[in-house]
Order: C-alpha cells, then sequence, then structure tokens
C-alpha cells in the first residue's frame, strides 16, 4: 500500500524514503530538498522530526525569494555561488531585503553591501564556512548615504566614522542610495507621525479629563470617549 509524503503529498517510494526521529516517513523528493539544506540529513533523517523539516523547507522556499528579489534589484550579483548567497541570506536573518551591491570596502577590500529594513551589512563572504569580514551598520545611526559618479564611491557617514565603498557597477549605485535614503525618509516620516498621535491623543484625553471634572462629560462618557481615542493608537 503506498503512503503519501506528509510533506509535499506526493508518493513516498520505498527505495527513496526516509524515516524521520517521529516514525514518520517522507518521499525522496523532499529528502533531496532537504539535504541541500542541511548535508547528511539524509543519513541522519532520524535526527530530525516532521516539523523540524518543514521548517528547513520553508527557510528554503525563503532563500529562493531572497535570491529573486536580490537578482531583480542587481542582475550582476547572479554570478554569485550559491554558498555565498546562503551566507548572505542568513546574515541578513529575518530582515526585509531592500538592495545590493558588490564592490570595494576601502579598509577591508572586495563584498558585498547589503540594505534591509534595519541596517545596512557589508559581507566578506570568506571561505566555505566563515565569514572574512560582516560590518553592521544600524538605518538609523546613518547621518548620509551619497554617491559620486566621477569616482564610482558610494559614501556613508555615521557619528563615529566614514565609510567608503567602491564599485565597478555605478549603474546600481544610485539605485542603491536612493533605496537606503527613501526607507530612512519614509521610516522617520512614520516615526514623526507616530509620535505626533499620541501626542495629539493624549491632549485630547486631558481634555476629555476636564470636561468630566466640570460636570460636562460623566464618567462613563469619559471612560466611553478615553477608549476610542486610544483605540486609533
Amino acid at each position: 500500500m503506498s503512503m503519501n509524503c506528509p510533506i509535499c503529498e506526493g508518493k513516498v517510494s520505498f527505495w527513496s524514503k526516509v524515516t524521520l526521529q517521529d516514525n514518520i516517513e517522507i518521499c525522496g523528493d523532499c529528502k533531496s530538498d532537504t539535504n541541500k539544506i542541511y548535508s547528511g540529513f539524509s543519513s541522519n533523517s532520524n535526527e530530525f522530526s516532521l516539523y523540524q523539516v518543514k521548517t528547513l523547507l520553508k527557510k528554503e522556499v525563503e532563500f529562493r525569494e531572497f535570491v529573486t528579489k536580490l537578482f531583480k534589484a542587481n542582475s550582476t550579483l547572479s554570478d554569485y555561488s550559491e554558498t555565498t548567497l546562503r551566507k548572505i541570506f542568513r546574515a541578513i536573518n529575518d530582515d526585509k531585503l531592500i538592495h545590493g551591491i558588490f564592490g570595494k570596502h576601502f579598509e577591508r577590500g572586495f563584498g558585498t553591501l547589503i540594505s534591509t529594513d534595519k541596517r545596512l551589512i557589508f559581507i566578506d563572504a570568506g571561505d566555505y564556512l566563515t565569514f572574512a569580514f560582516k560590518e553592521t551598520i544600524a538605518l538609523d545611526l546613518i547621518s548620509s548615504i551619497d554617491f559620486s559618479l566621477s569616482d564610482n564611491v558610494i559614501t556613508i557617514t555615521i557619528s563615529q566614522k566614514t565609510i567608503k565603498i567602491e564599485t565597478d557597477t555605478p549603474e546600481y549605485m544610485a539605485p542603491f542610495c536612493d533605496a537606503v535614503n527613501g526607507f530612512i525618509q519614509n521610516s522617520s516620516k512614520e516615526a514623526d507621525t507616530q509620535d505626533y498621535s499620541v501626542s495629539v491623543i493624549l491632549d485630547l484625553v486631558e481634555r476629555l479629563g476636564k470636561l468630566r471634572q466640570n460636570g460636562i462629560l460623566t464618567e462613563d462618557e469619559f471612560s466611553a470617549e478615553k477608549a476610542k481615542l486610544f483605540s486609533k493608537l
């Protein structure tokens, strides 16, 4: 009697299946996909639960989506090895990818400058297992990020220092800087709007309190109106 794989619902073949820690069998395709993520999975499948395998495969889908977005932002990065791409993917963790370029850090040499919704990360992938160098800069610490077409250099200014990245692909410099600056500005506007909303609502609550003190609003009316205001935060 044939069984269906609990992950992809495909047929589980006797010859290619593996058995997991919880005595659940998965198909050869899912075994192969998991083995790409965790080398040696095939021979150690009994150490993984179904939940753990599903989590690994979900991460693989997220990795493929990351690669697609990275190449869409900068097609010149498509010659990166899969090992390098996976290192970059792990480095950004759960951040949202904004853009990426290859360039030469004036102090550290060649690597990849990645922008996410939270930070800039300069990565020299190094050998198979390690990063030769990784520098992280939170977006809210950046005073400015600009590019110069005359020398193909991106300059990142923070309070402690200035970082310069030289690139051979100037056509991606402006889009990269524009994307980072746009995200910083939008984040700043959202923060200002939220702060303004909070201050306005607190002011209105204070006014309602005075109306209650003067007997214009009952306690129940005051509580109801205050709840409406706070629900808008």
